[in-house]
């Protein structure tokens, strides 16, 4: 059996429903993480799930044994709306227009690498800026990232890059790069977990693209319940620097 789709609409209004009973209940009972089963639902990337995934959930496993996380993908758009009615707890990224309608915390600054092959047949141990715009690029679009931004700078800074490959997920990159000659360029906390899986070098940017903020974003009428305070308190534990 499979549900209908005003089935599962239903289901949606309901579980946001019965979420915020449980809300209302908790600030009257207290919030206990060592004894809750609450799911938290928290927006991010593919690339910000690789990289801050583990570490939360190790916090989490230790402390919540029993409390579940989904993470989902909206559109950045519609980020602000689902943190205003419970739809998600928080949302991680480089969100600059999310920033300004949401209540938000540092949690890294950020710079961007460029990852490729240790065999590369042209680059070595450095990369000029004539390599990096003669050389070809696997690149990311995808509507749920930042790395929009990325593309901005490197255009207001007159580069412009050769894309052979453009995928919607960040972490087929090293399966993409690790035996061609492709470039690309990502995040340096991503980039260096994927060096560690072997095969990868990373090198700096030879054009001078900005640094960018990590904060994780959160409604400030929804955040004054316990559970999501405390779930936005752990996120910036096991992320912030």
């Amino acid at each position: 059996m499979t549900p209908t789709l005003r089935a599962d609409e239903c289901y949606l209004q309901f579980s946001q429903i019965l979420r915020q009973i449980e809300d209302v209940v908790s600030q009257g009972q207290g919030f206990d993480p060592a004894v809750s089963d609450r799911r938290f639902r928290i927006a991010m990337s593919d690339i910000a799930t690789f990289a801050f995934l583990p570490p939360l959930m190790e916090i989490l496993h230790r402390r919540a044994p029993d409390v579940e996380v989904e993470v989902v993908q909206p559109l950045i758009d519609d980020i602000p709306d689902y943190l205003a009615t419970g739809k998600i707890d928080a949302a991680i990224g480089n969100l600059p227009t999310v920033r300004r309608v949401t209540a938000s915390s540092l949690l890294m600054r950020e710079h961007y690498v460029c990852l490729m092959s240790e065999a590369h047949s042209a680059i070595g141990k450095t990369l000029s800026e004539e390599e990096f715009l003669t050389a070809r690029h696997a690149n990311v679009s995808s509507e749920f990232t930042g790395h929009k931004h990325l593309e901005q700078a490197l255009q207001k800074a007159g580069a412009k890059r050769k894309i052979s490959v453009q995928v919607k997920q960040f972490t087929v990159l090293p399966y993409l790069i690790r035996y061609t000659d492709y470039l690309a360029v990502i995040p340096s906390q991503v980039s260096k977990v994927f060096v560690t899986h072997g095969g990868l070098k990373e090198l700096p940017l030879p054009i001078d693209v900005p640094e960018f903020e990590v904060r994780v974003h959160w409604d400030e009428q929804q955040g004054r319940n316990a559970p999501q305070r405390w779930f936005c308190d752990v996120i910036r534990e096991a992320l912030g620097s």
